[in-house]
């Protein structure tokens, strides 16, 4: 068990990636730079995608890491992989496989401390068919009551009003389904997967070309914050039980394994996920994906959270004198700044992460 490891989470994007690179270069990895061509960070500077590979190039077994789907969410992810790789990740990886880093998958979201991209796309939401996108009709009809367009308490009574009628008629997981699952018609609105493809949906399939075309044998672990008990990991995986990669997820990682599909899980069902988009890339070979999603504060805070950093980016500005709190609370949502949830959190990615390099051989 590591001593302190809380040392190894940081305090923002940028720093985030130093402490990144300088683990990879203190550890003899190279790195792969991909640069945004457009979006910057709050600091006004390029941001950007990084890999680092341990192993040989033609390694027929993966472990595939990945941090920063949901930009703020990239405290965690890149804590973990930082901290991986500081307390001899290298050593513990077999000569037959290897092991992908990548840092930042959402490095706007990460740097300006919001869990969507640029174009206000949530990118575990964005692996869908634009031209023909899945239509979330619940949210459709809730769309002004869950992203209002001011937050003024009146307001805000009459939308919650609605949100709560509609789970007393329908149930509080139909609820969250019907927020969260994904929609495509509301690009101000919250969990929009996008009206196109995304840089970082594009950068992804660059490194699954790259680094992951002779794998035979792939498990993924996609680092999230936010649902769940705090501090408490669960092991999301989107196959039903009794599936052949639910069995394998079982195998390696016990208990913590939960299906969204079987509705186990603390998430609910979604659309245009990473999990559907690696089935489809890997089809005929075997994948084991999960989201290792660490809990943070209720759903209710979480949901509050994004509402008010919604219609702080579409409404009010960063100049709004409410601004500084609500990117506060958002971050927090996300990252609990204490000792004690980074312990919990660090545990709990280091049991999985082990798991999946015994599973690896």
């Amino acid at each position: 068990m590591s001593r302190n490891p809380e040392r190894h989470f940081p305090t923002d994007y940028r720093s985030a990636r130093a402490a990144f690179l300088q683990a990879c270069t203190a550890a003899g990895l190279g790195t792969i730079a991909r640069v945004h061509p457009k979006a910057r960070g709050r600091d006004g500077k390029p941001l950007f995608l990084d890999t680092a590979t341990i192993g040989p190039r033609d390694a027929t077994s993966a472990l595939l890491l990945i941090s920063g789907t949901h930009g703020v969410e990239g405290y965690f992810g890149s804590g973990v992989q930082t901290g991986l790789l500081r307390e001899g990740l290298v050593r513990r990886v077999s000569n037959a496989a290897k092991v992908v880093m990548l840092h930042a998958l959402n490095p706007h979201g990460f740097s300006w401390d919001r869990r969507v991209d640029e174009e206000n796309a949530d990118i575990n939401r964005n692996f869908v068919d634009h031209a023909n996108p899945p239509r979330n009709p619940a949210y459709e009809a809730l769309a002004d009551a869950i992203a209002p367009k001011d937050i003024s308490p009146e307001t805000l009574n009459a939308a919650n009003a609605k949100l709560l009628a509609y789970s007393q008629a329908h149930g509080l997981t139909a609820l969250q389904e019907a927020i969260s699952k994904g929609q495509y018609a509301h690009q101000d609105g919250l969990y929009f997967g996008g009206k196109r493809k995304s840089w970082s949906v594009a950068m992804l399939e660059a490194v699954l070309r790259q680094e992951l075309a002779t794998v035979k044998k792939l498990i993924v672990i996609d680092l999230h914050t936010g649902l769940g008990a705090p501090g408490e990991g669960e092991m999301i995986s989107e196959d039903p039980p009794h599936s052949a990669p639910y069995e394998r997820a079982k195998t390696i990682w016990g208990a913590r394994v939960k299906s969204s599909a079987a509705g186990e899980s603390v998430s609910v069902r979604l659309t245009g996920t990473i999990d559907r988009a690696f089935a489809a890339w890997m089809k005929g070979r075997e994948l084991t994906f999960a989201a290792l999603e660490v809990g943070t504060r209720s759903t209710l805070d979480v949901f509050l959270a994004l509402r008010r950093d919604n219609w702080l980016h579409r409404i009010a500005g960063a100049r709004h004198p409410l601004a500084a709190a609500i990117t506060r609370e958002i971050r927090t949502a996300f990252y609990p700044n204490t000792a004690a949830w980074k312990r919990k959190a660090w545990a709990a990615a280091d049991e999985t992460v082990t798991a999946a390099l015994a599973a690896l051989g």
